[in-house]
């Protein structure tokens, strides 16, 4: 079975710390938006938003043909119809992960990582990820809360670990 771990949730929710914990354990590769933007900001000495749009279609397009599974460390709270819609042509199944804080953990969270320009936008990441809840809560297979953030990794492990056995893989 070919399949994609996914991840809906604000930025700086914690997407990437699971996605390199599930990488490690399920020796998955992983998709990551911020590599990509790193490397074109550092290629052109600036950021350029068609180029990294560029690079990300091709990188994107080139796991899904490859046909393994992987993990798509990026919000897909804004986006989600396309990602969606690119897995379900090329027949994997979606794992989706939805880290459902509050407001204010995210705000102890963007401190500690001090992701001071996240925290002009908190409103707005809430808000897109509130949408995509609205829209497509039946779609989630872990809901990661305040109450549960710190068992984040392992409860991913075991929910993924359950989920694969139950779709046969």
């Amino acid at each position: 079975m070919k399949y994609i771990v996914t991840f809906a949730g604000p930025p700086g929710s914690s997407k990437t710390p699971i996605a390199n914990y599930l990488s490690e354990k399920f020796n998955l590769p992983i998709f990551n938006h911020d590599s990509i933007r790193t490397e074109v900001t550092e290629d052109l000495l600036k950021f350029d938003e068609e180029e990294f749009r560029k690079r990300s279609f091709i990188r994107l397009s080139s796991l899904f043909e490859q046909g393994d599974s992987f993990i798509l460390d990026v919000s897909i709270d804004r986006e989600w119809k396309n990602y969606q819609d690119k897995a379900q042509n090329s027949h994997y199944k979606i794992f989706t992960i939805s880290l459902d804080l509050s407001r204010n953990y995210l705000i102890k969270l963007y401190k500690a990582k001090r992701y001071l320009e996240s925290l002009k936008n908190i409103d707005k990441f809430i808000l897109d990820h509130q949408k995509y809840l609205s829209e497509y809560s039946s779609m989630v297979n872990l809901s990661i809360k305040d109450n549960n953030f710190k068992k984040r990794l392992t409860l991913s492990e075991q929910t993924l670990t359950s989920w694969l056995k139950n779709n046969g893989s």
